[in-house]
């Protein structure tokens, strides 16, 4: 969850007790992908620092332990990092949303190497940023690429992320009464791509799964619910063909990790 005032919308809606949706398969068996070879390898992660935009203040702090290693010189070099589970680029494991849910050491590494369906919406976000995915983007995407395949990586690219050198505002979308304004996934969308499509998880280009506007996060949920995972605040998707690329998403596996900050690699 990456939006301002997410833990206190989870913290008030965790005392509910909502029986998940009957149908949805379960997480997806292993992919099959449209790649059958690879030219070229895309990184798709913002490098971590402590000025980079997130959904909130607290920025990764790190701290230097001895002097960096003098130029040609042999020695060692190291850093320490004090950073939240979901800062940059990051996947959202679905027990990051829902109780009991499996967090990042129990997503099988099958599920986290996924062919990528990409789908532009950059036109329409230039327009309207509280814009979102919806069932007839996937459904006007297959049209022209074919069929989401099971177990695939479905991509949001709004061009979002080239607000990222600019800051916090320009990346959270603030209006001048202080709301949040970027685009995001429709609840409708993810609920057909898990039910329908059995895809391994959905990505976007923003700080969140859902759109800034979201007060309640409908997509975290239908996304989580579903036993699926999510990327945020991916990058270089302009750089991706909106079919046959190969994600590999390295996501660091802390004990009972919600999510994690991730290094995510594109392949076609």
């Amino acid at each position: 969850m990456c939006l301002h005032g997410t833990g206190e919308t989870v913290r008030s809606r965790s005392g509910r007790t909502t029986s998940p949706p009957a149908g949805p398969p379960g997480a997806p068996t292993e992919p099959r992908p449209w790649p059958t070879g690879f030219r070229r390898v895309v990184d798709l992660s913002h490098v971590l620092s402590p000025s980079m935009p997130s959904w909130d203040e607290e920025k990764p702090r790190r701290e230097s332990l001895g002097d960096p290693v003098p130029k040609g010189e042999f020695g060692f070099y190291l850093q320490r990092w004090t950073l939240t589970e979901h800062s940059g680029t990051h996947l959202d494991a679905p027990g990051h949303v829902i109780g009991g849910g499996r967090l990042v050491p129990d997503i099988q590494p099958h599920e986290l190497v996924a062919p990528a369906a990409v789908i532009d919406i950059r036109a329409r976000a230039a327009e309207d940023p509280d814009t979102t995915v919806e069932v007839e983007d996937v459904l006007a995407f297959e049209r022209v690429h074919g069929r989401v395949p099971e177990g695939a990586a479905v991509l949001m690219h709004s061009g979002w992320s080239a607000r990222w050198a600019r800051g916090d505002e320009a990346v959270r979308g603030v209006a001048e009464d202080g709301s949040w304004h970027f685009p995001g996934f429709g609840p409708e969308a993810c609920e057909f791509l898990v039910s329908q499509r059995g895809v391994a998880g959905v990505g976007v280009d923003t700080l969140s799964t859902d759109p800034g506007v979201s007060t309640d996060f409908p997509a975290h949920e239908a996304v989580g619910r579903a036993d699926r995972w999510g990327l945020e605040a991916l990058t270089g998707l302009e750089r991706l063909p909106p079919s046959g690329a190969l994600l590999s998403i390295g996501v660091m596996p802390g004990l009972d990790a919600s999510g994690g900050p991730s290094r995510v690699l594109a392949m076609y």
